[in-house]
């Protein structure tokens, strides 16, 4: 599954540097990882751009890319898709915020799921308010607002539009590919460089059917929708840079597992022939013991195709053990994606499942059915008071 963190290829003549981070921080996107990968950046680099696509996840992780991209001597530029959480702040310590005209915008208090005795719990307590108002005040720092209206933000933790998280100061431009106002501009900067190949530049304009008609959208509107020559008004969207991914993704996984699976056929093939030389060698060089040598080689042969077999069965199970592991990453992803950032575990369906989580410790278990509703259903099975 095509999650983590991605640093695409550089152009020789360009300054400018994009790293993509995509999925769960402290899951698929790790501090190590970016730290290695910033550190990397060549000196020519003026500017890095972090593409983000993210729910958020760890404080810590989060934290630490927070200061290695505050350290950055580059210009430092966030554009955002999806950030929650986590991964707002990270997308905070950029110097320059965009965010897609279609894009969503989340933070929220932090949580976590603990379990123990008063203590521990007041001292966690402690610990999530002293990053709440971490956070809090990161974000004031970084728009302009105060503390006090961000915590109140927080709290509602509602999912932000384009629109409110520019007006709040969490970015400072919306990008719109539809905007053709600023499609044009953006056309003129490429021409006036040089860099868009003239049969592009010379297309011509498409005209509407009916110049006076009012065009659909909102009303008053004088700008027309265009409909490319020889596309159906009626076809699909192209896919989502998150399916383009998850597509990617399982392709280089099935990939990279067929392209091992056969450097160990190769390798096993080689191996034959070594054994097949060495039978050769026997039978020239021991005349005598000529039968002897040919069953004894052809024995070992045997044995290392049956070990051949068994080998390439192991790799087909991993092919397919991947692929599942692929599908259930998409899956779980798109749990969290949907729990509005909740993050939470499966709830325990037994009490089984919670001696099982607990491992095997009776007093974590019950802490995990407070309740006692996994007990009792599991007492009333078995007949026990």
């Amino acid at each position: 599954m095509n999650q983590g963190i991605f640093l695409r290829k550089m152009e020789s003549n360009s300054k400018d540097q994009v790293i993509e981070i995509i999925g769960v921080i402290g899951w698929e996107v790790w501090y190590q990882q970016m730290r290695d990968m910033l550190r990397a950046i060549p000196a020519t680099c003026e500017r890095v751009i972090f593409d983000i696509y993210s729910p958020g996840g760890d404080v810590w992780e989060g934290n630490a890319i927070m200061q290695e991209i505050g350290g950055m001597k580059q210009k430092t530029v966030a554009r955002v898709q999806v950030a929650a959480s986590m991964a707002t702040l990270i997308a905070m310590a950029c110097q320059e915020r965009q965010i897609a005209a279609n894009g969503r915008w989340l933070i929220h208090n932090p949580w976590t799921a603990i379990a123990g005795d008063a203590a521990t719990l007041e001292k966690r307590a402690k610990e999530l308010q002293d990053c709440q108002n971490e956070a809090a005040d990161f974000y004031a720092r970084r728009t302009g607002k105060t503390p006090g209206e961000m915590l109140k933000l927080m709290s509602e933790e509602r999912w932000l539009t384009a629109k409110e998280t520019k007006e709040l100061g969490f970015v400072q431009n919306i990008n719109d590919p539809f905007d053709a106002k600023a499609y044009a501009q953006v056309q003129a900067e490429i021409v006036a460089a040089g860099k868009w190949p003239k049969a592009l530049v010379e297309i011509p304009k498409q005209e509407t059917a009916n110049a006076d008609a009012t065009p659909t959208g909102t009303a008053g509107d004088q700008s027309s929708a265009v409909v490319p020559a020889g596309k159906p008004a009626d076809a699909p969207p192209p896919p989502t840079d998150y399916e383009k991914g998850f597509a990617d993704g399982t392709a280089k996984a099935r990939a990279t597992a067929i392209a091992e699976c056969e450097i160990d056929r190769t390798n096993l093939i080689a191996t034959h022939k070594e054994e097949i030389a060495k039978r050769d060698q026997l039978i020239r060089d021991h005349q005598s013991a000529k039968d002897i040598a040919i069953a004894d080689s052809a024995a070992r042969l045997a044995k290392a195709e049956n070990e051949a077999k068994v080998r390439e069965h192991d790799l087909q199970l991993t092919i397919e053990k991947l692929t599942v592991t692929v599908k259930d990453s998409g899956e779980r992803l798109n749990k969290l994606l949907s729990g509005g950032m909740s993050f939470s575990p499966a709830p325990l369906a037994t009490w089984e499942e919670a001696l099982q989580a607990a491992n095997g410790d009776y007093a974590k278990a019950c802490a995990l059915d407070p309740d006692r509703k996994l007990r009792n259903e599991y007492n009333a099975k078995h007949k026990r008071s």
